[in-house]
């Protein structure tokens, strides 16, 4: 009965954990991992708590399907995807529906982290009650490391990409700016990266209005543009010179309200890039018709799916592999 008992503990002591088919997350970089959850064969969730943010943060991760099959010195490069304004880390599986299977079959891990309803990806000037609210810092500084200790990537700016809609179109390009030394590629789908733009500065003070936060949160207040206000000094075109080593992408359609602002910070900052003779690529797609796959030209998912299915492959044609 002994030497049974000794093999059933031995043998189960060679078991796999539970989640075997994905990697055992740790805590580290200032995150503690605070829950796990598999949504499909290939995605997951992974809770993490941070002093740089206030709550739960949920990233979602879509892993290559040969991932765990590939071997311990196989590595993949990096995709950050950043959701909306009123999204979440879910947004690109869920309300876009087809993530996964535009991304899922590439050599290619791509992280979907948690940026708030209304975080707008950058250290908040004035969190007030929110507090705290250090978006850029939290996702740059803390998600990055965390995950490269985590998955077998390509630790290093030649493995690293990072694209977003709308919200998350500004903290991609704005993210790429600041660090510039992290990320090989850089594409803003109906991005906000003008916050000198009337409309997005509307957008942003009634978005935090309505979320019962400060207005004047993320960048000061509203509709201030003098040299020292937070509008001007984390503008995208203001920086745009640091985008000089990164490849970079921008889509935008021009129908509807919201398009139409969208499309004015696009292109501004396509003309800002061309002054600066720095290359991009810049697809002005006008109603959808040339971009298709079901979009209008509006601000809306099949939009912001016909610009992921078009980058991809731009992409990964730059990353680097390992």
């Amino acid at each position: 009965m002994m030497k049974y008992c000794q093999f059933i503990f031995v043998v189960y002591c060679l078991l796999p954990p539970v989640h075997s088919d994905f990697p055992d997350f740790v805590s580290g970089f200032g995150l503690t991992v605070t829950n796990f959850s598999k949504v499909n064969e290939q995605l997951c969730d992974v809770t993490v708590q941070s002093q740089e943010v206030k709550g739960d943060q949920q990233i979602r991760i879509l892993l290559p399907q040969n991932y765990t099959t590939s071997g311990k010195t196989r590595r993949y490069p990096v995709l950050y995807l950043l959701h909306g304004g009123m999204g979440g880390a879910e947004d690109w599986t869920q309300k876009g529906g087809i993530a996964q299977q535009i991304l899922g079959n590439l050599s290619l891990i791509t992280i979907m982290p948690n940026g708030d309803p209304f975080g707008w990806y950058t250290n908040w000037i004035n969190p007030g009650k929110a507090a705290p609210q250090n978006w850029r810092t939290f996702h740059n500084e803390q998600v990055v490391p965390w995950i490269d200790a985590n998955l077998r990537t390509v630790a290093r700016k030649g493995g690293r990409a990072i694209a977003g809609l709308s919200m998350g179109g500004f903290g991609a390009v704005r993210y790429a700016e600041v660090y510039h030394q992290l990320y090989n590629y850089t594409a803003s789908f109906s991005g906000a990266i003008d916050l000198l733009n009337w409309g997005v500065q509307t957008v942003i003070f009634g978005s935090e209005a309505a979320d019962k936060k400060a207005v004047d949160g993320p960048f000061g207040v509203p509709f201030l543009t003098t040299p020292s206000s937070g509008w001007v000094i984390e503008n995208p075109i203001t920086h745009a010179k640091l985008l000089r080593d990164v490849n970079i992408a921008l889509y935008s359609g021009n129908q509807g309200i919201v398009e139409l602002a969208m499309h004015d910070c696009n292109n501004h900052m396509n003309r800002t890039l061309n002054s600066l003779n720095i290359p991009h690529y810049y697809d002005f797609y006008g109603n959808g018709k040339s971009i298709g796959h079901g979009c209008h030209g509006k601000h809306e998912w099949p939009c912001w799916n016909a610009a992921l299915m078009d980058v991809a492959p731009k992409i990964m044609a730059v990353l680097e592999q390992e």
